[in-house]
Protein backbone atom coordinates (compact mmCIF):
# COMPACT_ATOMS: atom_id res chain seq x y z
CA UNK A 1 0.00 0.00 0.00
CA UNK A 2 2.77 2.20 0.49
CA UNK A 3 4.26 1.38 -2.85
CA UNK A 4 0.69 2.40 -4.49
CA UNK A 5 1.22 5.78 -2.47
CA UNK A 6 4.40 6.80 -3.51
CA UNK A 7 4.29 5.62 -7.23
CA UNK A 8 0.26 7.21 -6.68
CA UNK A 9 2.10 10.31 -5.53
CA UNK A 10 5.23 10.42 -8.11
CA UNK A 11 3.06 10.38 -10.85
CA UNK A 12 0.57 13.13 -10.33
CA UNK A 13 3.46 15.25 -9.69
CA UNK A 14 5.00 14.50 -12.94
CA UNK A 15 1.35 15.07 -14.58
CA UNK A 16 1.30 17.96 -12.38
CA UNK A 17 4.62 19.19 -13.39
CA UNK A 18 4.38 18.44 -16.94
CA UNK A 19 1.07 20.50 -17.52
CA UNK A 20 2.35 23.62 -15.81
CA UNK A 21 5.22 23.82 -17.80
CA UNK A 22 3.14 23.32 -20.50
CA UNK A 23 0.32 25.98 -19.28
CA UNK A 24 3.63 28.44 -19.72
CA UNK A 25 5.12 27.67 -23.05
CA UNK A 26 3.31 29.67 -25.88
CA UNK A 27 1.16 27.29 -28.11
CA UNK A 28 3.03 26.98 -31.19
CA UNK A 29 1.39 27.32 -34.27
CA UNK A 30 2.00 25.26 -37.48
CA UNK A 31 3.35 27.19 -40.30
CA UNK A 32 1.26 28.26 -42.89
CA UNK A 33 1.49 25.75 -46.11
CA UNK A 34 3.14 27.56 -48.92
CA UNK A 35 0.82 24.85 -52.12
CA UNK A 36 -1.25 28.03 -52.04
CA UNK A 37 1.32 30.25 -52.88
CA UNK A 38 2.93 30.33 -56.72
CA UNK A 39 6.61 30.71 -56.44
CA UNK A 40 7.01 32.78 -59.44
CA UNK A 41 4.94 35.40 -58.32
CA UNK A 42 5.98 37.95 -55.72
CA UNK A 43 3.45 39.31 -52.96
CA UNK A 44 3.10 43.06 -51.30
CA UNK A 45 4.42 42.68 -47.90
CA UNK A 46 0.91 42.46 -44.91
CA UNK A 47 -1.19 40.73 -47.04
CA UNK A 48 -2.54 37.48 -46.25
CA UNK A 49 -3.97 34.52 -48.02
CA UNK A 50 -8.03 33.97 -47.73
CA UNK A 51 -7.77 30.00 -47.86
CA UNK A 52 -11.50 29.84 -48.35
CA UNK A 53 -11.22 31.56 -51.38
CA UNK A 54 -8.64 30.32 -53.01
CA UNK A 55 -7.79 27.27 -54.47
CA UNK A 56 -4.74 25.42 -56.38
CA UNK A 57 -5.39 22.89 -58.89
CA UNK A 58 -1.89 21.22 -59.65
CA UNK A 59 -0.57 18.01 -61.71
CA UNK A 60 3.18 17.08 -63.22
CA UNK A 61 2.43 19.14 -65.92
CA UNK A 62 0.16 21.92 -65.22
CA UNK A 63 -0.91 24.06 -62.81
CA UNK A 64 -3.80 26.24 -62.14
CA UNK A 65 -4.88 28.46 -59.21
CA UNK A 66 -6.98 31.64 -57.84
CA UNK A 67 -5.21 33.00 -55.02
CA UNK A 68 -7.26 35.94 -52.70
CA UNK A 69 -5.14 38.27 -50.76
CA UNK A 70 -6.26 40.77 -48.49
CA UNK A 71 -4.68 43.44 -46.63
CA UNK A 72 -3.91 47.39 -46.25
CA UNK A 73 -2.29 49.25 -48.65
CA UNK A 74 -2.62 51.72 -51.34
CA UNK A 75 -3.97 51.33 -54.93
CA UNK A 76 -1.30 53.10 -56.28
CA UNK A 77 1.38 51.72 -54.77
CA UNK A 78 0.00 47.76 -54.76
CA UNK A 79 -0.18 48.09 -58.45
CA UNK A 80 3.08 49.47 -58.43
CA UNK A 81 4.80 46.45 -56.79
CA UNK A 82 3.45 44.44 -59.32
CA UNK A 83 4.79 46.43 -62.62
CA UNK A 84 8.05 46.40 -61.00
CA UNK A 85 8.50 43.21 -59.37
CA UNK A 86 7.06 40.67 -61.58
CA UNK A 87 9.48 41.31 -64.59
CA UNK A 88 11.96 40.42 -61.94
CA UNK A 89 10.16 36.44 -62.49
CA UNK A 90 10.67 36.91 -66.46
CA UNK A 91 6.51 38.02 -66.14
CA UNK A 92 5.24 41.14 -68.98
CA UNK A 93 3.03 43.35 -68.58
CA UNK A 94 0.54 42.85 -71.44
CA UNK A 95 -2.45 45.48 -70.52
CA UNK A 96 -3.01 47.54 -67.49
CA UNK A 97 -6.66 48.70 -66.38
CA UNK A 98 -6.91 51.31 -64.08
CA UNK A 99 -10.55 53.15 -62.35
CA UNK A 100 -11.77 52.30 -59.05
CA UNK A 101 -10.03 48.90 -59.49
CA UNK A 102 -6.89 47.79 -61.20
CA UNK A 103 -6.54 44.78 -63.29
CA UNK A 104 -3.11 43.80 -64.84
CA UNK A 105 -2.27 41.27 -66.88
CA UNK A 106 0.80 39.27 -67.67
CA UNK A 107 2.59 36.52 -69.32
CA UNK A 108 5.10 34.77 -69.54
CA UNK A 109 6.21 31.09 -72.08
CA UNK A 110 3.28 29.06 -71.27
CA UNK A 111 1.32 31.23 -68.67
CA UNK A 112 -0.61 34.06 -67.73
CA UNK A 113 -1.55 35.64 -64.55
CA UNK A 114 -4.53 38.43 -64.09
CA UNK A 115 -4.21 40.30 -61.01
CA UNK A 116 -7.30 42.21 -59.83
CA UNK A 117 -6.83 44.79 -57.27
CA UNK A 118 -10.02 45.82 -55.34
CA UNK A 119 -10.93 48.32 -52.63
CA UNK A 120 -12.98 47.01 -49.93
CA UNK A 121 -15.51 49.16 -47.77
CA UNK A 122 -12.40 50.09 -45.03
CA UNK A 123 -8.81 50.25 -46.02
CA UNK A 124 -8.90 47.11 -47.02
CA UNK A 125 -7.82 45.90 -50.20
CA UNK A 126 -8.56 42.22 -51.76
CA UNK A 127 -5.86 41.21 -54.28
CA UNK A 128 -7.19 38.58 -56.65
CA UNK A 129 -4.49 36.78 -58.70
CA UNK A 130 -5.37 34.11 -61.18
CA UNK A 131 -2.97 32.05 -63.15
CA UNK A 132 -3.01 29.49 -65.37
CA UNK A 133 -1.51 28.01 -68.47
CA UNK A 134 -2.06 29.73 -72.02
CA UNK A 135 -1.22 28.62 -75.65
CA UNK A 136 1.67 30.38 -76.51
CA UNK A 137 5.15 29.16 -76.75
CA UNK A 138 7.10 31.68 -78.55
CA UNK A 139 6.31 35.37 -76.81
CA UNK A 140 6.78 38.45 -79.35
CA UNK A 141 10.11 40.63 -78.44
CA UNK A 142 9.32 43.35 -75.32
CA UNK A 143 9.99 46.69 -76.47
Amino acid sequence: MILFLVVGAYGCGDLFSFRTIREREPEKKQPIATSYRFEDIPLPPGMTLNRKESFVYETKTTRTGLLVYEGKGEMEKLANFFKEQMPNYQWRLVSNFELHNVMLTFIKEGWSSVIYIQPQEDETKRIEIRVGPIEIKILPPSK
